[in-house]
């Protein structure tokens, strides 16, 4: 988080929970971003991201990704999988940031 920070770049976390339980989930982590809530798949939607009957009852969720937006909203970079528990490393996500057009 610190290197993200020394690139100005801003985390947020967005997830098809409701805020009470997002809230929860942070403080329980101990997280240092807020967690958005989309029940309504909107900003899934936007990005192409969700995952038809892909939650545990067969209910539409997102699927787990990492968006880089720059900051004129253009989206710079994803990384999309099926596995949440799969995410990019570290590395790959700063080496994107820092491929970036200056000013991007």
């Amino acid at each position: 988080m610190e290197e993200l920070r020394e690139r100005r770049c801003a985390v947020a976390g967005v997830v098809v929970d409701d805020p009470a339980t997002n809230a929860d989930l942070a403080k329980q982590a101990k997280l240092d971003y807020p967690i958005l809530s989309d029940p309504d798949l909107r900003v899934a939607d936007a990005y192409g991201l969700r995952h038809v009957a892909g939650g545990p009852e067969g209910q539409d969720i997102a699927l787990s990704a990492s968006v880089l937006i720059d900051a004129a909203g253009t989206v710079r970079w994803t990384s999309v999988t099926r596995n949440l528990r799969v995410r990019p490393l570290p590395e790959d996500v700063l080496a994107a940031i820092d491929a970036l057009p200056r000013g991007g």
